[in-house]
């Protein structure tokens, strides 16, 4: 196969983070990456070296409403073909990805990433409408879990034309060496607290209400615990922070933006993770956590035991219930011995499982371009 650089259009989220690292990726190996996006980052160091391209930009009737709508996906075929891509790459089916199937422009790459294809396409009838167009489209589909994989067969994709490829984990940068010593000390609490960690958006299906209510229990019986709700976004960040004022936890519990570079520091020197997600298709939350030696106490949910079992690097609880959470919380906090054994496991697990994905996504690309 020819080595010449790929020219590589993305359909997505431009303020995703896992979105943003699939573009990295590529460009690391030297490929021309192109993003067109309804939103992008207002970082500008996230985008750097990728092109994006506003897809309300793109023709004068976008910006009509009530038509634009319709003209999505011709605006984005009308990109891909000025700008001479040689595959297009479409993340999250729920719009992105019928957007791209509706540009027509092949090779067409869809990666469903997990509350698209595991509950939207399931319970809503134009996203299942929509989900179906999507993979009755693209030529191939990379996906990240094997719960992703069944979803998106049941929704007429091809077996045999399905890869499992986890793009957007970083294990490299979540290394004991990236702990900051005094990152409590940051919060106004002392370097003996407890951190429990939270990587998930402020937005109803991360089940973060419960995490607070569940942490007003903790506290009582720990008093060394502390909570950070890290999160770049979502819809109940005032909520929560309500809550929070309501149950008199402001002392304990951080509502704190983390930033891509500092998310190793956070992650490494944190105790345990907490995810409460009701819908997951291997989270990089998680990923992140185990290469960094946590070990987790997870909400029940689709994908997350291909990577932790009960008892094996995590605890699982029912999502809803704060006595449950807060009991399991409590467990790992008073036994050091435990979060280590969970945490050692983790690391290893995840490090002997997550290949190169840069090289694997490439091999893919020039296979269907190829064809």
């Amino acid at each position: 196969m020819s080595a010449k650089p790929l020219r590589i259009l993305g359909v997505g989220n431009g303020r995703s983070i896992n979105f943003l690292r699939w573009g990295r990726r590529l460009t690391e190996r030297g490929h021309e990456v192109h993003l067109a996006s309804d939103r992008f980052s207002d970082v500008p160091a996230e985008l750097e070296g990728l092109e994006a391209h506003p897809v309300r930009e793109l023709e004068t009737l976008m910006r009509v409403r009530g038509i634009r709508r319709l003209r999505f996906g011709p605006a984005i075929g009308g990109l891909a073909h000025e700008l001479g891509v040689d595959l297009v790459h479409a993340h999250y089916m729920l719009p992105y990805g019928y957007w791209a199937a509706r540009a027509g422009v092949h090779p067409f790459v869809l990666s469903p990433w997990g509350t698209d294809v595991l509950v939207h396409a399931q319970t809503r009838r134009r996203g299942r409408r929509w989900a179906r167009a999507a993979i009755a489209a693209a030529d191939y589909l990379v996906v990240n879990s094997d719960a992703n994989e069944r979803a998106s067969i049941a929704l007429g994709a091809d077996p045999r034309r399905i890869r499992q490829i986890v793009w957007y984990a970083e294990l490299g940068r979540f290394v004991p060496e990236a702990a900051e010593p005094h990152l409590r000390a940051r919060f106004g609490w002392p370097d003996d607290a407890l951190l429990v960690l939270s990587l998930r958006n402020y937005r109803p299906d991360t089940n973060l209400d419960v995490a607070v209510r569940a942490f007003a229990e903790v506290v009582e019986h720990e008093p060394r615990a502390r909570l950070v709700l890290a999160a770049r976004s979502g819809p109940l960040r005032a909520d929560l922070e309500r809550l929070v004022a309501e149950l008199e936890l402001a002392d304990v519990v951080a509502l704190h933006r983390a930033e891509w570079e500092e998310l190793p520091a956070l992650v490494v020197s944190a105790d345990v993770l907490l995810s409460l997600a009701r819908s997951d298709s291997t989270p990089a939350s998680l990923l992140e956590a185990m290469a960094s030696g946590l070990p987790a106490v997870c909400g029940i949910a689709p994908s997350l035991e291909e990577w932790v079992g009960q008892g094996d690097g995590a605890e699982f609880v029912p999502c809803r219930d704060p006595g449950a959470v807060a009991a399991a919380l409590l467990g790992l906090l008073r036994d050091p011995e435990r979060r280590r054994a969970y945490g050692e496991r983790n690391a290893r697990v995840v490090r002997e499982r997550i290949g190169d994905p840069g090289l694997a996504l490439e091999e893919l690309y020039r296979k269907l371009v190829a064809a």
